[in-house]
Parts: C-alpha cells; structure tokens; sequence
C-alpha cells in the first residue's frame, strides 16, 4: 500500500496545516494578550497587598509577562529561507516550546499553591497576617478556577472527538481491509 494512499495521511496533512483561521487566531491572540494585561495590571496595583501570601501578586506579573512575551514571539515568523537549514530551526524552537511549557506548568502549579493554600483569607483587616486584598486574592482565585475549568472542558470534548472518530472508523471500516486495527494479507 502506497503512503498517498494510506488511511493515516490526511491525518497527518491535517497536524501539518495550521489548525485554526488566521482571523480566530488573531483574536485568540488579542484575548490572551488583555488577560495578560490585566494580569500584569492586577499584579502590579495590589503588589504589596497580601500579607498572607506576598508571591500572589508576583505570580501574577510574571504569569501575565510571560503569557504577553509568548503572544508576541507567535507573531514573528522566523525560520531559513532556505531548506537546508529547516531542521535545525525546528530543533531549535521545539526546545524552545518544550523549556516554555515546562516553564508555565511548573508556575502554574506554584501559583495554585500560594493561592488555593490561603482560602480564604481576610479581606478586611489590613493590619492582620491573614490579610490580603480582596480584588487580588479572588482575581487570581478565579483565573485559576477558570482555568482548570476550561482544561476540563478540553479535555472532555477531545474524549468526545476521538470516540466519535474510533466509530466513525468502525463503522467505515466494517469488513474492509486495509482499516485500523487489521492487517493485510
């Protein structure tokens, strides 16, 4: 069997192509870029705050710097004119994505610890230990929630993508040869 042929390739021509319109990709850029605004503006107006957790703000700034720093290098297109060097650019920025990922996972997760492990503080009493502002901790709060609550919803409909897709196949692929899961003879 041919590899033009196979069942696999416009899967594989489907990776390849930019998954999302340069209109919505436009837009997807502009939303993040003002949730890392207000990020770096949240972060920056209370940054001495909350005195139960002083790193909330920071996590703030240095999430939303970050984010903002990512939007901005997505719009350079920089790669060789040239086919010889294509392969190092793609070494390159695949390390560069992956150090970035782990980057925003790590700070991610250090960021839900300093703010889920306050719930919930003071919001009145400026002079306590226990105090922090009430704008910042449930910005933060809630961004975070938000979050995990948009991960979930991912998550749930890629399930649901796959499994239609596996039935789809299936059903496709009833007593032919060739399809997922049987072999040629």
């Amino acid at each position: 069997m041919d590899s033009d042929s196979s069942l696999y390739s416009p899967l594989i021509q489907t990776l390849e192509e930019q998954p999302v319109s340069p209109v919505a990709s436009a837009c997807l850029k502009t939303m993040m870029s003002a949730m890392s605004i207000a990020y770096i503006t949240i972060g920056t107006v209370y940054l001495n705050s909350c005195t139960q957790q002083h790193l909330i703000p920071i996590y703030l700034i240095v999430s939303g710097s970050f984010s903002l720093f990512l939007i901005m290098i997505s719009c350079v297109h920089c790669s060789p004119s040239d086919g010889e060097n294509l392969s190092q650019w793609r070494d390159l920025s695949r390390c560069w994505k992956t150090i970035s990922s782990l980057f925003s996972f790590i700070w991610f997760l250090t960021g839900n610890v300093w703010i889920y492990s306050i719930y919930e503080p003071d919001y009145i009493h400026e002079d306590s230990a226990l105090y922090c502002n009430r704008t910042l901790y449930l910005f933060a709060f809630w961004m975070t929630t938000i979050t995990y609550t948009l991960l979930a919803l991912v998550l749930v409909l890629g399930c649901c993508g796959l499994l239609c897709v596996y039935t789809l196949q299936a059903t496709a692929c009833r007593g032919q040869q060739g399809c997922w899961g049987e072999r040629e003879r």
